[in-house]
């Protein structure tokens, strides 16, 4: 299962660039293993009913909110890129890690979620 959420992440590298860790432009091993590692928990985390989503539109970050209006946003513009605050006092704090909504849509489907 991690084969395949790699070989999708794999497939637009580009689209995880705020996984490049050392800031050399180029995504070692480890940096796409992470975004696959955060995909996985993002995956597993989105069946809560917490409201600290994000995703991120024209001016920035927007949020949070829930899964369901990430699914909403997502069905809307399938190119959303979407971030996870982590219960952080200050919701404007801005998130670090961004993924494209269908890489944890993927995950979720391939972690049968």
């Amino acid at each position: 299962m991690d084969d395949q959420i790699e070989a999708e992440i794999r497939k637009d590298l580009v689209s995880i660039r705020t996984f490049d860790e050392n800031k050399d432009g180029i995504l070692d091993d480890n940096e796409i293993l992470n975004a696959v590692s955060k995909a996985k928990l993002w995956a597993a985390e989105s069946n809560r009913s917490n409201k600290n989503w994000l995703y991120y539109g024209n001016d920035g970050q927007v949020g949070p909110m829930t899964w369901k209006e990430i699914e909403d946003i997502s069905s809307k513009y399938p190119k959303v890129f979407i971030s996870k605050t982590e219960n952080h006092p200050n919701p404007d704090k801005k998130a670090v890690n961004w993924l494209p909504a269908k890489i944890v849509f993927f995950a979720k489907k391939a972690l049968y979620l």
